[in-house]
């Protein structure tokens, strides 16, 4: 797996702090419930954006597509 700096989708900035270690989400959709998997959430220190990672650092909101 190829690694990659920290990087803001929205400002392009690197820095980022921790908002939130070891988070579960939860919700409904179509009268069903979901729980996510322990989710690390980080907040860009420029423009506020929230960025979740699971454990393998793989980004929700950042995903390549190949």
């Amino acid at each position: 797996m190829e690694q990659k700096a920290l990087e803001c989708p929205v400002c392009k900035s690197n820095k980022a702090e921790i908002a939130g270690d070891d988070v579960k989400l939860s919700g409904r959709f179509e009268d069903k419930e979901f729980l996510t998997t322990e989710l690390t959430v980080l907040r860009c220190s420029m423009c506020g954006y929230y960025m979740m990672f699971d454990k393998s650092a793989s980004s929700f909101t950042t995903k390549d597509k190949t």
